[in-house]
């Protein structure tokens, strides 16, 4: 059921050099069930025949509109700009190669509510659009509606293409960290200036290819035996970031937590980092935490991270 006010809904879309999957995607995105939409198109300096198909486009629906950058500036920035440029109560974001469902942004408004931001489930599709295995986001990562934003600061299991956020979040979001996700810094702070929540729907079909700027499925390679791998997920300018956001809920626990793994990386402090990480286990590891883990099995996991693993 479509809800009585229909909120005009932003899609931000950032494209470059995306000429292989672009049609696909944008027939897609004019496809939407949800009457009231318009498309944000910022094009990154392509130079392969996007901006041609885009145009062709932009000429056949006015819902599209299209801007250039003068200079490339990275997929991040560009994200930034799109969305300042939206004009929606409501802004979802789109890559330039998935394919979107058809009732996408009409089952998300709908679930909305009084919900600053909402994501859904997504599966996984390679170059030629076929389903790959039985992957989807949800059956690879926990997915979370609680009230805090702690898990967030160690990984994040909400993608851009998932999301649809209502447009206050812009007064909190800007500016995104150059060097990090942003889809990621946008979770963090949806979780501490509102509620989110999950709808367990497959909406989006997340194309998984060569070029892709994530690869999920780790579809490139696995490290070679005996390959150091680096566990620890953030670098310094991201703890930093997130301990130093104005709106945060908890700002001493989030201090606490950012200062921690800064020492632990640096390899300081470490007995302290053991027992500070075996109390918040379940907040800080929640997302890949499939299985209810033992107090035993938690204080051993923890241990390998403090003194065999940094």
């Amino acid at each position: 059921m479509m809800p009585s006010h229909t909120p005009l809904v932003s899609i931000a879309l950032c494209t470059y050099n995306g000429q292989r999957f672009l049609s696909r995607q944008l027939d897609t995105l004019i496809s939407q069930d949800y009457p009231n939409i318009e498309i944000i198109v910022v094009d990154d300096c392509s130079t392969d025949k996007s901006c041609d198909i885009l145009e062709r486009y932009a000429r056949r629906d006015q819902r599209i509109k299209l801007f250039r950058n003068d200079k490339n500036i990275g997929y991040v920035r560009n994200f930034e700009r799109a969305i300042k440029l939206c004009n929606g109560d409501l802004i979802a974001l789109s890559d330039q190669d998935d394919l979107w469902e058809p009732t996408k942004l009409s089952v998300m408004v709908n679930a909305i509510d009084d919900n600053i931001m909402v994501y859904h489930d997504s599966d996984f599709i390679d170059e030629r659009n076929r389903r790959i295995g039985n992957n989807t986001m949800a059956s690879k990562f926990r997915m979370y509606e609680g009230e805090s934003c702690i898990p967030f600061i160690m990984s994040n299991c909400i993608s851009g293409h998932a999301t649809v956020f209502r447009r206050e979040m812009i007064k909190y979001i800007f500016p995104f960290a150059h060097d990090n996700y942003h889809d990621w810094w946008i979770s963090y702070v949806a979780f501490n200036v509102g509620k989110v929540k999950f709808v367990d729907q497959v909406l989006v079909h997340y194309r998984q290819h060569s070029n892709s700027v994530t690869d999920m499925l780790k579809l490139r390679g696995a490290p070679q035996p005996g390959e150091k791998t680096e566990w620890f997920p953030v670098d310094r300018s991201w703890l930093n970031k997130c301990s130093k956001f104005r709106y945060n809920k908890d700002s001493k626990l989030i201090v606490k937590t950012c200062n921690v793994l800064e020492n632990l990386k640096e390899g300081r402090n470490k007995f302290r980092s053991l027992v500070f990480l075996v109390k918040y286990f379940d907040l800080l590891f929640y997302f890949n935490r499939k299985k209810e883990r033992s107090f035993l099995s938690k204080v051993n996991y923890i241990r390998k991270i403090c003194f065999e693993w940094t």
